[in-house]
Protein backbone atom coordinates (compact mmCIF):
# COMPACT_ATOMS: atom_id res chain seq x y z
CA UNK A 1 0.00 0.00 0.00
CA UNK A 2 1.09 3.20 -1.05
CA UNK A 3 0.30 6.44 1.19
CA UNK A 4 1.30 9.63 -0.26
CA UNK A 5 1.28 13.13 0.88
CA UNK A 6 1.61 15.83 -1.13
CA UNK A 7 1.99 19.28 0.08
CA UNK A 8 2.69 22.36 -2.18
CA UNK A 9 6.14 24.14 -1.34
CA UNK A 10 5.05 27.00 0.85
CA UNK A 11 6.01 30.49 0.02
CA UNK A 12 8.36 31.75 2.70
CA UNK A 13 6.38 33.49 5.85
CA UNK A 14 9.25 36.54 5.92
CA UNK A 15 8.42 37.50 2.44
CA UNK A 16 5.37 39.63 3.20
CA UNK A 17 7.23 41.39 5.90
CA UNK A 18 10.15 42.20 3.57
CA UNK A 19 7.51 43.80 1.28
CA UNK A 20 5.92 45.68 3.98
CA UNK A 21 9.14 46.76 5.45
CA UNK A 22 10.58 47.88 2.00
CA UNK A 23 7.02 50.16 1.16
CA UNK A 24 7.24 51.41 4.91
CA UNK A 25 11.23 52.47 4.16
CA UNK A 26 10.59 53.84 0.86
CA UNK A 27 7.22 55.84 2.12
CA UNK A 28 9.85 57.54 4.79
CA UNK A 29 12.20 58.33 2.68
CA UNK A 30 10.39 60.01 0.56
CA UNK A 31 8.32 61.97 3.25
CA UNK A 32 11.45 62.94 4.47
CA UNK A 33 12.96 64.12 1.32
CA UNK A 34 9.85 66.38 0.80
CA UNK A 35 10.08 67.94 4.03
CA UNK A 36 13.86 68.29 3.68
CA UNK A 37 12.94 70.21 0.62
CA UNK A 38 11.08 72.68 2.30
CA UNK A 39 12.81 73.08 5.59
CA UNK A 40 16.20 75.64 5.29
CA UNK A 41 19.51 74.09 6.52
CA UNK A 42 21.52 76.22 9.91
CA UNK A 43 24.87 78.00 9.49
CA UNK A 44 25.52 81.06 8.43
CA UNK A 45 29.09 80.55 6.98
CA UNK A 46 30.35 81.43 3.36
CA UNK A 47 29.46 78.83 1.19
CA UNK A 48 32.67 76.68 0.54
CA UNK A 49 32.77 73.19 -1.86
CA UNK A 50 32.13 69.92 -1.05
CA UNK A 51 36.45 69.40 -0.95
CA UNK A 52 36.79 72.09 2.22
CA UNK A 53 33.77 72.05 4.24
CA UNK A 54 32.81 69.95 7.17
CA UNK A 55 29.62 68.46 7.87
CA UNK A 56 28.30 68.94 11.39
CA UNK A 57 25.67 68.33 13.42
CA UNK A 58 23.50 67.42 10.10
CA UNK A 59 21.21 65.19 9.29
CA UNK A 60 21.33 62.54 6.48
CA UNK A 61 19.25 59.32 5.02
CA UNK A 62 20.12 56.23 2.97
CA UNK A 63 19.43 53.30 0.97
CA UNK A 64 21.87 50.19 0.48
CA UNK A 65 21.36 47.50 -1.28
CA UNK A 66 23.56 43.87 -2.13
CA UNK A 67 24.15 40.25 -1.06
CA UNK A 68 24.57 38.44 2.02
CA UNK A 69 26.25 35.58 3.41
CA UNK A 70 25.16 33.22 6.60
CA UNK A 71 27.98 30.93 8.15
CA UNK A 72 27.37 27.75 10.14
CA UNK A 73 23.99 27.01 9.30
CA UNK A 74 22.85 24.53 10.86
CA UNK A 75 21.42 22.75 7.35
CA UNK A 76 23.74 21.37 5.69
CA UNK A 77 24.16 21.52 1.88
CA UNK A 78 24.09 18.57 0.24
CA UNK A 79 25.04 18.71 -3.78
CA UNK A 80 23.69 21.83 -3.65
CA UNK A 81 23.77 24.76 -6.00
CA UNK A 82 26.09 26.91 -5.57
CA UNK A 83 24.22 29.73 -6.01
CA UNK A 84 22.10 28.93 -2.75
CA UNK A 85 25.17 30.55 -0.78
CA UNK A 86 24.51 34.14 -1.22
CA UNK A 87 21.26 35.74 -1.00
CA UNK A 88 19.92 39.39 -2.30
CA UNK A 89 20.04 42.10 0.87
CA UNK A 90 18.17 45.22 0.81
CA UNK A 91 17.62 48.39 3.38
CA UNK A 92 18.45 52.15 4.71
CA UNK A 93 18.83 54.38 7.77
CA UNK A 94 19.15 57.49 8.93
CA UNK A 95 22.35 58.87 10.62
CA UNK A 96 23.05 62.46 12.71
CA UNK A 97 26.46 63.31 12.41
CA UNK A 98 27.24 65.11 15.37
CA UNK A 99 30.99 65.95 15.00
CA UNK A 100 32.86 65.33 10.98
CA UNK A 101 34.68 62.29 12.87
CA UNK A 102 31.85 60.51 14.68
CA UNK A 103 27.69 60.13 13.88
CA UNK A 104 25.31 57.66 15.38
CA UNK A 105 22.11 56.51 13.83
CA UNK A 106 19.40 53.83 12.95
CA UNK A 107 18.83 51.56 10.17
CA UNK A 108 16.83 48.55 8.72
CA UNK A 109 18.10 45.86 6.28
CA UNK A 110 16.27 42.99 4.76
CA UNK A 111 17.97 39.73 3.21
CA UNK A 112 18.00 35.81 3.40
CA UNK A 113 19.81 32.95 3.44
CA UNK A 114 18.89 29.48 1.91
CA UNK A 115 20.16 25.86 2.01
CA UNK A 116 19.22 22.69 -0.06
CA UNK A 117 19.60 18.96 0.13
CA UNK A 118 20.00 16.78 -3.47
CA UNK A 119 21.25 13.40 -2.29
CA UNK A 120 23.29 11.20 -4.86
CA UNK A 121 22.30 8.29 -3.27
CA UNK A 122 19.58 7.04 -0.68
CA UNK A 123 20.43 5.47 2.67
CA UNK A 124 17.17 2.59 2.89
CA UNK A 125 18.55 1.51 5.56
CA UNK A 126 17.22 4.64 7.82
CA UNK A 127 13.37 5.12 7.65
CA UNK A 128 11.89 7.76 6.91
CA UNK A 129 14.57 8.39 3.82
CA UNK A 130 14.95 11.94 2.81
CA UNK A 131 15.15 12.43 -0.85
CA UNK A 132 15.16 16.11 -0.81
CA UNK A 133 15.34 19.25 1.14
CA UNK A 134 15.26 22.70 1.23
CA UNK A 135 15.57 25.55 3.79
CA UNK A 136 14.91 29.24 3.36
CA UNK A 137 14.74 31.75 6.32
CA UNK A 138 13.99 35.71 5.27
CA UNK A 139 15.53 37.87 8.24
CA UNK A 140 14.86 41.30 9.54
CA UNK A 141 17.70 43.63 10.90
CA UNK A 142 17.26 46.42 12.84
CA UNK A 143 20.14 47.94 14.68
CA UNK A 144 21.39 51.53 16.53
CA UNK A 145 24.63 52.16 15.34
CA UNK A 146 27.69 54.67 15.69
CA UNK A 147 30.56 55.85 13.72
CA UNK A 148 33.56 57.01 13.57
CA UNK A 149 35.87 58.82 10.98
CA UNK A 150 38.97 57.04 10.60
CA UNK A 151 40.07 60.34 7.19
CA UNK A 152 39.87 62.28 10.42
CA UNK A 153 43.21 60.92 11.44
CA UNK A 154 44.80 62.14 8.45
CA UNK A 155 46.97 65.12 9.82
CA UNK A 156 46.38 68.70 7.82
CA UNK A 157 43.76 66.61 5.88
CA UNK A 158 42.03 69.18 3.16
CA UNK A 159 40.17 66.91 1.07
CA UNK A 160 36.52 65.59 2.46
CA UNK A 161 35.49 64.54 -0.10
CA UNK A 162 36.26 60.87 0.57
CA UNK A 163 35.74 59.54 4.29
CA UNK A 164 36.05 56.04 6.14
CA UNK A 165 33.67 55.43 8.70
CA UNK A 166 34.40 52.45 10.95
CA UNK A 167 30.86 51.74 12.94
CA UNK A 168 29.70 49.07 15.74
CA UNK A 169 26.45 49.37 17.33
CA UNK A 170 23.80 46.85 19.10
CA UNK A 171 21.04 45.01 16.67
CA UNK A 172 18.15 42.56 16.94
CA UNK A 173 17.10 39.96 14.39
CA UNK A 174 13.90 38.50 13.91
CA UNK A 175 13.89 35.51 11.16
CA UNK A 176 11.17 33.46 9.49
CA UNK A 177 10.81 30.81 7.30
CA UNK A 178 10.65 27.37 6.29
CA UNK A 179 12.21 23.29 5.69
CA UNK A 180 10.64 21.77 2.46
CA UNK A 181 11.30 18.05 2.63
CA UNK A 182 10.37 14.99 0.63
CA UNK A 183 10.61 11.81 2.53
CA UNK A 184 10.51 7.66 1.17
CA UNK A 185 9.52 5.04 3.82
CA UNK A 186 9.67 1.42 2.66
CA UNK A 187 9.27 -1.32 5.07
CA UNK A 188 8.69 -4.75 5.28
CA UNK A 189 6.70 -6.61 7.78
CA UNK A 190 7.59 -10.83 7.98
CA UNK A 191 7.01 -13.33 10.49
CA UNK A 192 5.20 -10.20 12.17
CA UNK A 193 8.76 -7.85 12.45
CA UNK A 194 8.37 -5.02 10.69
CA UNK A 195 12.21 -3.81 9.20
CA UNK A 196 13.59 -1.05 6.74
CA UNK A 197 14.13 -2.87 3.43
CA UNK A 198 17.89 -2.50 2.76
CA UNK A 199 20.85 -4.39 1.52
CA UNK A 200 20.34 -7.23 3.59
CA UNK A 201 16.58 -7.84 2.80
CA UNK A 202 15.82 -11.46 2.72
CA UNK A 203 12.51 -12.72 0.98
CA UNK A 204 11.86 -16.10 0.72
CA UNK A 205 8.51 -18.62 -0.68
CA UNK A 206 8.29 -20.12 2.52
CA UNK A 207 6.87 -16.72 4.31
CA UNK A 208 4.36 -14.36 3.64
CA UNK A 209 5.77 -10.83 3.31
CA UNK A 210 4.02 -7.53 3.40
CA UNK A 211 5.94 -4.59 2.02
CA UNK A 212 4.50 -1.26 2.82
CA UNK A 213 5.69 2.50 0.71
CA UNK A 214 5.00 5.44 1.42
CA UNK A 215 6.08 8.83 -0.38
CA UNK A 216 5.39 12.49 2.38
CA UNK A 217 6.03 15.69 2.05
CA UNK A 218 6.53 17.99 4.72
CA UNK A 219 6.53 21.86 5.19
CA UNK A 220 7.93 22.88 8.40
CA UNK A 221 8.04 26.60 9.93
CA UNK A 222 10.89 27.52 11.36
CA UNK A 223 11.32 31.39 13.48
CA UNK A 224 13.73 32.61 16.03
CA UNK A 225 14.65 36.30 17.65
CA UNK A 226 18.43 37.18 18.43
CA UNK A 227 20.60 39.92 18.99
CA UNK A 228 23.41 41.09 17.72
CA UNK A 229 26.65 42.78 17.72
CA UNK A 230 27.69 44.23 13.96
CA UNK A 231 31.12 45.44 12.76
CA UNK A 232 31.21 47.51 9.71
CA UNK A 233 33.65 49.58 7.13
CA UNK A 234 32.08 51.95 5.27
CA UNK A 235 33.64 53.88 2.47
CA UNK A 236 32.05 57.15 1.10
CA UNK A 237 32.51 60.06 -1.73
CA UNK A 238 30.53 62.83 -2.07
CA UNK A 239 29.52 63.61 -5.33
CA UNK A 240 27.67 66.97 -4.36
CA UNK A 241 26.93 68.58 -1.43
CA UNK A 242 23.93 66.51 -0.65
CA UNK A 243 24.58 63.05 -2.45
CA UNK A 244 27.03 60.42 -1.48
CA UNK A 245 28.00 57.44 -2.88
CA UNK A 246 29.79 54.16 -1.11
CA UNK A 247 30.52 50.39 -0.24
CA UNK A 248 29.62 49.00 2.72
CA UNK A 249 31.44 45.89 4.16
CA UNK A 250 29.40 44.75 7.67
CA UNK A 251 29.73 41.37 9.90
CA UNK A 252 27.33 40.39 12.36
CA UNK A 253 27.87 38.18 14.92
CA UNK A 254 24.56 36.38 17.11
CA UNK A 255 24.64 36.58 20.17
CA UNK A 256 23.17 33.37 22.20
CA UNK A 257 22.43 31.56 18.62
CA UNK A 258 21.45 28.09 19.99
CA UNK A 259 19.52 25.85 17.71
CA UNK A 260 18.87 27.13 14.10
CA UNK A 261 20.31 30.64 14.27
CA UNK A 262 23.58 31.33 11.97
CA UNK A 263 26.97 32.15 13.95
CA UNK A 264 27.44 34.97 11.78
CA UNK A 265 26.00 37.40 8.80
CA UNK A 266 28.05 38.96 6.49
CA UNK A 267 27.04 41.68 4.06
CA UNK A 268 28.26 43.48 1.06
CA UNK A 269 26.71 46.61 0.18
CA UNK A 270 26.78 49.43 -1.90
CA UNK A 271 24.84 52.81 -0.53
CA UNK A 272 23.42 56.47 -1.47
CA UNK A 273 23.38 59.11 0.58
CA UNK A 274 21.26 61.97 0.95
CA UNK A 275 22.14 64.86 3.58
CA UNK A 276 20.36 67.51 4.45
CA UNK A 277 21.94 69.97 3.77
CA UNK A 278 21.22 73.62 1.87
CA UNK A 279 22.43 73.72 -1.85
CA UNK A 280 25.33 75.73 -2.76
CA UNK A 281 22.94 78.17 -4.65
CA UNK A 282 21.01 78.21 -1.48
CA UNK A 283 23.95 78.55 0.55
CA UNK A 284 24.88 81.73 -1.54
CA UNK A 285 21.98 83.44 -1.51
CA UNK A 286 21.42 83.20 2.39
CA UNK A 287 24.80 84.07 2.97
CA UNK A 288 24.28 87.08 0.60
CA UNK A 289 21.15 87.73 2.20
CA UNK A 290 22.84 88.03 5.50
CA UNK A 291 25.38 90.48 4.11
CA UNK A 292 22.65 92.59 2.55
CA UNK A 293 21.35 92.43 5.83
CA UNK A 294 24.43 93.54 7.58
CA UNK A 295 25.15 96.43 5.46
CA UNK A 296 21.72 97.96 5.62
CA UNK A 297 22.11 97.94 9.97
CA UNK A 298 25.48 99.47 8.83
CA UNK A 299 23.49 102.20 6.89
CA UNK A 300 21.28 102.77 9.37
CA UNK A 301 23.86 102.80 11.91
CA UNK A 302 25.39 105.71 10.34
CA UNK A 303 22.53 107.78 9.16
CA UNK A 304 21.58 108.05 12.73
CA UNK A 305 24.81 109.09 13.74
CA UNK A 306 24.91 111.82 11.02
CA UNK A 307 21.57 113.00 12.31
CA UNK A 308 23.05 113.12 15.48
CA UNK A 309 25.72 115.15 14.45
CA UNK A 310 23.66 117.30 12.35
CA UNK A 311 21.82 118.06 15.75
CA UNK A 312 24.98 119.07 17.55
CA UNK A 313 25.64 121.37 14.46
CA UNK A 314 22.86 122.96 14.54
CA UNK A 315 22.97 123.78 18.07
CA UNK A 316 26.48 124.77 18.47
CA UNK A 317 24.85 127.50 15.39
CA UNK A 318 21.74 128.18 17.57
CA UNK A 319 24.75 129.23 20.37
CA UNK A 320 26.83 130.77 18.19
CA UNK A 321 23.92 132.86 16.90
CA UNK A 322 22.69 133.28 20.58
CA UNK A 323 26.25 134.77 21.36
CA UNK A 324 26.14 137.54 18.90
CA UNK A 325 22.78 138.68 19.52
CA UNK A 326 24.31 139.04 23.12
CA UNK A 327 27.77 140.72 22.27
CA UNK A 328 25.04 143.11 19.98
CA UNK A 329 22.93 143.60 22.92
CA UNK A 330 26.02 144.50 25.18
CA UNK A 331 27.50 146.53 22.06
CA UNK A 332 24.31 148.15 22.25
CA UNK A 333 24.18 148.77 26.01
CA UNK A 334 27.44 150.46 26.16
CA UNK A 335 26.70 152.75 23.15
CA UNK A 336 23.66 153.79 25.21
CA UNK A 337 25.77 154.44 28.63
CA UNK A 338 28.34 156.35 26.48
CA UNK A 339 25.50 158.34 24.82
CA UNK A 340 23.89 158.97 28.32
CA UNK A 341 26.86 160.26 30.20
CA UNK A 342 26.63 164.39 30.65
CA UNK A 343 29.09 166.24 27.87
CA UNK A 344 31.29 166.98 30.91
CA UNK A 345 31.60 163.37 32.62
CA UNK A 346 32.04 162.31 28.33
CA UNK A 347 35.32 164.52 28.80
CA UNK A 348 36.33 162.63 31.94
CA UNK A 349 38.79 159.66 30.46
CA UNK A 350 37.11 156.04 31.92
CA UNK A 351 39.79 154.55 33.60
CA UNK A 352 40.52 151.07 32.25
CA UNK A 353 42.37 147.69 33.24
CA UNK A 354 43.49 144.11 31.18
CA UNK A 355 44.20 141.69 32.77
CA UNK A 356 46.47 139.57 30.61
CA UNK A 357 46.53 135.04 30.22
CA UNK A 358 49.09 132.94 29.38
CA UNK A 359 47.80 130.42 26.31
CA UNK A 360 45.14 127.86 27.65
CA UNK A 361 45.53 129.19 30.81
CA UNK A 362 42.95 131.05 33.58
CA UNK A 363 45.33 131.55 36.45
CA UNK A 364 46.76 134.94 37.34
CA UNK A 365 50.41 135.70 37.23
CA UNK A 366 52.21 137.10 40.15
CA UNK A 367 52.62 140.07 37.89
CA UNK A 368 49.25 140.46 36.54
CA UNK A 369 47.78 140.10 40.47
CA UNK A 370 49.90 142.60 41.58
CA UNK A 371 48.49 145.22 38.49
CA UNK A 372 44.64 144.13 39.44
CA UNK A 373 45.08 144.45 42.99
CA UNK A 374 46.13 148.30 42.10
CA UNK A 375 43.56 149.09 39.64
CA UNK A 376 41.35 147.58 42.44
CA UNK A 377 42.33 150.06 45.29
CA UNK A 378 41.84 153.21 42.40
CA UNK A 379 38.55 151.96 41.66
CA UNK A 380 36.82 151.30 44.63
CA UNK A 381 33.19 151.98 44.79
CA UNK A 382 33.04 152.08 41.18
CA UNK A 383 30.87 150.73 39.05
CA UNK A 384 32.70 148.21 36.41
CA UNK A 385 32.03 146.16 33.43
CA UNK A 386 33.92 142.95 32.50
CA UNK A 387 34.44 141.35 28.96
CA UNK A 388 36.59 138.52 29.06
CA UNK A 389 37.96 136.48 25.60
CA UNK A 390 39.87 133.51 24.63
CA UNK A 391 42.12 133.42 21.42
CA UNK A 392 40.91 131.40 18.36
CA UNK A 393 42.84 127.96 18.57
CA UNK A 394 41.15 125.35 20.23
CA UNK A 395 37.08 125.10 20.02
CA UNK A 396 34.51 127.31 20.22
CA UNK A 397 32.97 125.65 23.47
CA UNK A 398 36.31 125.13 24.82
CA UNK A 399 37.41 128.49 24.59
CA UNK A 400 33.66 129.58 25.69
CA UNK A 401 34.19 127.78 28.88
CA UNK A 402 38.20 128.75 29.03
CA UNK A 403 36.48 132.65 29.08
CA UNK A 404 34.25 132.16 31.99
CA UNK A 405 37.17 130.56 34.28
CA UNK A 406 38.91 133.46 33.29
CA UNK A 407 35.95 136.00 33.98
CA UNK A 408 35.60 134.09 37.29
CA UNK A 409 38.96 134.35 38.20
CA UNK A 410 38.85 138.19 38.06
CA UNK A 411 35.96 138.74 39.68
CA UNK A 412 36.91 136.81 42.76
CA UNK A 413 40.31 139.17 42.88
CA UNK A 414 38.15 141.93 43.01
CA UNK A 415 35.78 141.16 45.76
CA UNK A 416 38.95 140.18 47.61
CA UNK A 417 40.64 143.99 47.55
CA UNK A 418 36.94 145.00 48.88
CA UNK A 419 34.80 145.48 45.97
CA UNK A 420 31.13 144.51 46.05
CA UNK A 421 29.83 141.89 43.42
CA UNK A 422 26.64 143.93 42.45
CA UNK A 423 29.37 146.85 40.80
CA UNK A 424 30.63 144.27 38.43
CA UNK A 425 27.98 144.39 36.09
CA UNK A 426 27.63 143.64 33.26
CA UNK A 427 30.37 140.56 33.39
CA UNK A 428 30.52 138.18 30.12
CA UNK A 429 32.42 135.78 28.86
CA UNK A 430 32.46 136.13 24.66
CA UNK A 431 35.35 132.86 24.26
CA UNK A 432 36.78 133.45 20.70
CA UNK A 433 33.94 135.14 19.12
CA UNK A 434 36.11 138.24 18.43
CA UNK A 435 37.99 135.86 16.32
CA UNK A 436 41.68 137.23 17.56
CA UNK A 437 44.00 133.85 17.40
CA UNK A 438 47.02 136.22 19.27
CA UNK A 439 47.87 136.98 22.88
CA UNK A 440 45.27 139.99 22.51
CA UNK A 441 42.09 137.53 22.46
CA UNK A 442 43.63 136.13 25.78
CA UNK A 443 42.42 138.62 28.24
CA UNK A 444 39.71 140.42 31.08
CA UNK A 445 39.05 143.45 30.00
CA UNK A 446 37.54 145.86 32.77
CA UNK A 447 35.70 149.23 32.08
CA UNK A 448 34.90 151.63 35.07
CA UNK A 449 31.98 154.19 34.90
Amino acid sequence: MNKIRTNPLIPPIGGGWARAGLFTLFAILMATVAQAQTAGGSGAQVPGDRNSEPRTRTWSIYAEGGLSWATDVWYPNLDAKRSYKQSPAVGGGVDFTIRPWVRVGAEYLWSRYRREQRFSTLDTRSVPVKAYGNYLMNYHNAKLGVGFNVMELWPDRQARWLNIWAGTGVGYTLARGNEYGIYFSTTQTQDGTTVAIGDKAAVNNSSAVTITGNVRTENRHEKFGKPYIPASLHVEADVSRQFTVGVKGEMDWLLNRKEIAPKNLVLALATIRYHFVPGKAKAMKRYHDEQAAALNDRMNALQRESEAERARADKAVADRERMRRENTDLQRRLDDCEKSRPTAAAMVEQPSHVVQFDHNSSYLSREESDRLKAFARGVKGRKLSLLAEASTPGTKDYNQALSERRLQRVIDALVKEGLARGDLKPALAVGSQNGIPTADGRRVTITAE
